[in-house]
């Protein structure tokens, strides 16, 4: 019985999204966005959008607390609480993904006419890899050609006044200092809302270095949880909050949120395919377009640490 990866994977390559080139038609689209989420497992987790235009308004409502009052018998009763509106906007930057392949490489590859639905298949994995790894790290002011195509969810944490910063100060003392620290600077309305509801929610991400040193600092305190660190594959927690290592996070910069909190916007009907034969360069051409954008719902509920003195 095949599984249900193999199943997607099978429905968002079909060869004929690579032979013919050109926009994909709803389904199409449906698919090839399915299988990106399927491929990575950060996407099907954090806020996944898929717009119906370039941009999007993202609106959250938030009312005040300690409205309530004693009722007043036979009078006017004035109103005590208050609703925000709070509004966010994804704008999705066009990108393209260009690729080429040799007439060699075709002859002599040993899938023989499958290898476009091989390729399509890779395409999508790797464009999927990208946009998360952009979806961190992207600064629009950077140099690098890569970085730049749009502002991540680390540039947009770091440059937005309502998001609260823990200067970690260049501690390497995750146990005692930087996790804590990162913890008491959430407010307290996210902190109850979460721990009473369903604590797991709130996360802690972090690099792959700090969540090892942090597991070696436990090790150091606790022989028997030390040993079954060694030997677990599972992710450990701080007061039970769960860290989350990423691999795109520098080493000197933490997030606390909920994945809702993430957002990741694609806009559907904009992805095209295209496959061009070029005899007189000998070589396939294979070019992906498409247009997305990052967003933080609610950076009320975000706290970032690093080393903002340096």
């Amino acid at each position: 019985m095949q599984s249900n990866r193999n199943i997607i994977a099978k429905a968002a390559v079909d060869t004929s999204a690579l032979g013919n080139g050109g926009k994909m038609n709803a389904e199409q689209s449906n698919q090839f966005i399915t299988f990106m989420r399927d491929y990575s497992s950060f996407l099907k987790k954090v806020n996944f959008i898929k717009m119906t235009k370039t941009t999007r308004d993202l609106d959250s409502l938030e009312v005040n607390k300690r409205a309530l009052r004693r009722q007043v018998e036979n009078a006017d009763n004035p109103a005590t609480g208050t609703v925000t509106q709070k509004r966010r906007s994804l704008k999705a930057v066009g990108v393209v993904m260009p690729y080429d392949v040799s007439f060699q490489y075709m002859k002599e590859n040993i899938e023989g006419k499958n290898v476009n639905s091989t390729l399509a298949k890779l395409f999508a994995q790797r464009f999927a890899n990208d946009t998360v790894e952009l979806a961190f790290l992207g600064d629009e002011s950077d140099t690098d050609n890569f970085i730049n195509i749009n502002d991540g969810w680390i540039k947009i944490a770091k440059e937005d006044g309502d998001t609260h910063k823990f200067d970690t100060e260049g501690s390497a003392d995750y146990l005692n200092t930087v996790f804590p620290g990162l913890l008491a600077a959430m407010p307290n309305k996210y902190y109850s809302l979460y721990t009473e509801e369903d604590k797991s929610k709130i996360k802690i991400f972090c690099s792959p270095t700090v969540n090892r040193k942090y597991k070696q600092q436990l090790q150091a305190r606790n022989t028997a949880l030390g040993d079954a660190l060694i030997t677990g594959g599972k992710n450990v927690s701080y007061d039970g909050f769960e860290i989350v290592p990423v691999a795109f996070i520098p080493d000197d910069m933490q997030i606390v949120t909920p994945y809702e909190n993430l957002i990741y916007g694609i806009y559907g009907q904009s992805l095209e395919v295209y496959h061009d034969i070029v005899p007189r360069k000998t070589r396939h051409e294979y070019t992906l377009l498409a247009d997305f954008d990052m967003e933080i719902n609610n950076p009320d509920a975000l706290v970032i640490g690093g080393n903002f003195t340096e």
